[in-house]
């Protein structure tokens, strides 16, 4: 018995070191590829965040279509957090490839299979999620709060380094929402989770959706979060019928 047990000790330790190693390695690479990206973009900045000022400047008025910095390093600070943005964006297909990588040891074979679909689908959704947010959100968000200046003595001074900031929130936490529902597609088909607990507990979802669309929404008034609620809920009930039809693939019975 002393000897089975000094045996096996050995193999989980290796084990865990094993697994800490490939952390590591996908850790190391995945930083690697930000970086990469990151003096890439940061090469293309300034065609970046034209790109990015595009929408705003489109709903100011042709005398005032002008965004100012207040200082020497504002400009070099905008183009340093555009250019992180830029990367973490581009980088997004490798990280998650990376993230594969190091839990597949951890799945079934059958399991294995959904490797690329997910990627595939991630992906999809985070590129729709920032189509939807850049065509059609930030439109909406800057003709609404250029309304409240309806003068023609009344000029927004907007600032560069802030604009971006709310741009790129809004950019990226539309894109990462859009994921919601390949997530619990993904847990639906592992069987963690399934359409009957969804809607079970779909009252306390729209309360935490509520609470997220106050968080996300840019203006404090109750149009615009209602505005925001729309899609929110959308993507809920799209993860309820995503995870009822992956169910009835898998040949299981949903309520």
């Amino acid at each position: 018995m002393e000897t089975y047990q000094e045996q096996s000790e050995p193999v989980r330790l290796q084990s865990l070191v094993e697994h800490l190693g490939d952390l590591r390695a996908v850790l190391i690479r995945s930083a690697v590829a930000v970086v990469i990206a990151f003096f890439a973009s940061f090469h293309y900045a300034d065609r970046i965040i034209a790109f990015l000022k595009a929408p705003l400047l489109s709903a100011l008025p042709e005398h005032s279509r002008k965004l100012y910095y207040m200082g020497l390093t504002e400009q070099l600070y905008c183009y340093m957090k555009v250019s992180l943005f830029a990367a973490l964006a581009f980088s997004f297909p490798f990280l998650l490839t990376q993230l594969w990588i190091f839990i597949a040891p951890a799945l079934k074979k059958n399991e294995k299979r959904l490797v690329v679909p997910f990627i595939v689908a991630s992906i999809s959704a985070f590129i729709l999620g920032f189509f939807c947010a850049y065509r059609w959100g930030l439109p909406y968000v800057f003709q609404f709060l250029l309304s409240f200046s309806p003068t023609p003595d009344e000029v927004p001074l907007i600032r560069l380094s802030d604009y971006l900031t709310l741009v790129l929130q809004l950019l990226l936490g539309t894109a990462l929402l859009f994921e919601i529902p390949v997530l619990l597609s993904l847990l639906g088909k592992l069987g963690i989770i399934n359409a009957a607990l969804l809607k079970h507990y779909r009252p306390q979802a729209y309360v935490g959706l509520a609470i997220l669309a106050a968080v996300l929404t840019p203006t404090p008034d109750a149009f615009s979060m209602i505005l925001a609620l729309i899609p929110l809920f959308f993507l809920y009930e799209l993860s309820v019928f995503c995870v009822q039809w992956v169910a009835s693939e898998n040949g299981g019975v949903t309520k």
